[in-house]
Parts: structure tokens; sequence; C-alpha cells
């Protein structure tokens, strides 16, 4: 299915590419004026994200020209439609590029979502799986659901660029022994997103209960309501 849907990708040309590349770029112009006047706490947090994005992007794109300079080799077919077209030069450049966008984006995403996710925190909850079940039941409009929707999409994009350094990692494999006792990237990027679901629940169920702690320190009282914002 994978190889399915790249020789599909491929087929749809070099606008698509050009699209995608601007799509990232706007994304991230968009985001910054959505974010511009976040807290300096929260652009802390998401930049270290931020990092680790780019370094996992970058690792993916200098493996890639280390094993295929000419980019011959390349299975992204966005990216070979634009050698095609406009050359390796601008290939290289748009890859980059791409990659850095991409990695901006990634911590912006983060930072909205350490922003809003209060928007989907549980009216109550005493346990993580109760939690998990009645999350977002506090929200009443139906633009507090698309936020709330929005920021757990955020922390799924921030996190995935992470698995970029097992691609790197995996492209860097001189040995196809080696390569062949692991796990497949379709396998592997299920086995990946299944751990960032896990991480996404841990992450905003403890968030939800440092914010009943404050609460509680400020009216005496432990009813696991959340800090309204």
């Amino acid at each position: 299915m994978l190889f399915r849907l790249l020789a599909l990708l491929e087929r749809l040309g070099v606008w698509l590419a050009v699209v995608a590349w601007l799509a990232v770029a706007l994304g991230a112009a968009a985001m910054a004026y959505v974010l511009r006047k976040e807290e300096v706490t929260i652009w802390r947090r998401a930049s270290l994200v931020g990092l680790l994005a780019l370094a996992a992007n970058l690792a993916d794109y200098f493996v890639t020209l280390r094993h295929s300079p000419d980019l011959t080799l390349e299975a992204n077919p966005l990216w070979r439609n634009v050698v095609d077209h406009f050359g390796l030069r601008i290939a290289k450049w748009y890859g980059l590029s791409g990659k850095v966008f991409v990695s901006v984006l990634a911590a912006q995403m983060f930072a909205f979502y350490l922003s809003q996710r209060e928007t989907i925190y549980p009216a109550h909850a005493r346990s993580l799986l109760q939690f998990v079940m009645r999350m977002g039941s506090r929200t009443r409009t139906h633009r507090e659901r698309l936020v709330g929707l929005f920021a757990i999409f955020a922390f799924f994009f921030a996190w995935i660029n992470a698995f970029y350094f097992y691609i790197a990692y995996t492209n860097s494999l001189d040995d196809p022994g080696v390569l062949q006792k692991l796990p497949s990237v379709s396998v592997s990027l299920l086995i990946f997103v299944a751990t960032l679901a896990i991480a996404f629940s841990l992450t905003t169920y403890r968030a939800f209960r440092r914010s009943i702690s404050i609460v509680s320190e400020r009216s005496g009282t432990s009813d696991n309501r959340p800090l309204k914002q």
C-alpha cells in the first residue's frame, strides 16, 4: 500500500511538490501569527521539540545525500519530481528548506498543544482511564471542539518528526542482513504512533492533574476539576 501511494504521488507531478512546500511554509507563517502572544515559557519547551525535529530531519537529509548524491535512489516521489523538472541543485535546496520549515512547524505545533491542551481536559476524572474516556467532555462549542482536535493533531505532528531518526538509521546501513532483521518502516511507524498515543495520554493527564492541584491549593478542596483559564 505504501509503494502504491508513493507511485500515485509521483504521477501527480511536480506541482504537488510545489504545493506541499508552499503549504509547509505558509503553515509556519500562519502558526507564527496565531502564536504571536504566547508566553516565553511555552516557547522554551517548544523550541526543544523543534530542535529535536530539526536534528531528525537533517539526519535524514544528509544520510540520503551520502547514499545517493544525485538522488536517483530517493524514495520520496515529490523530491524526485523536483529533480526531474528543476535539476539537482534546486532539488537539494527544496529538500533542505522543506526540512527546516517542517521543523519550525513542529515547534509551533507543540507550542499550540501546550497553550490549548486545557480544551481537551474532561470536566472531571479520577484516573487515567477516565481521563482518556472523557477527554474533551467539558467543551461547549464547535470552536472549542475543533481547537481541541487540532491540539491533539499538533502534538502528534510535532513528535512524529522524531521518526526520521529511524529512517536515517535504516538508510545509513550498508549491510542488507542487518536491515532485514529490523522491522519495516510501516510496522515501525505504527509502533511509533502507538507510543506517541501513550505519551500524549500520560503527558496531558499529568498536566490535568497539575491543574487540579492548583485549584485545590486555592480552594482547599479536591474535586478533580481542572483549572479554568
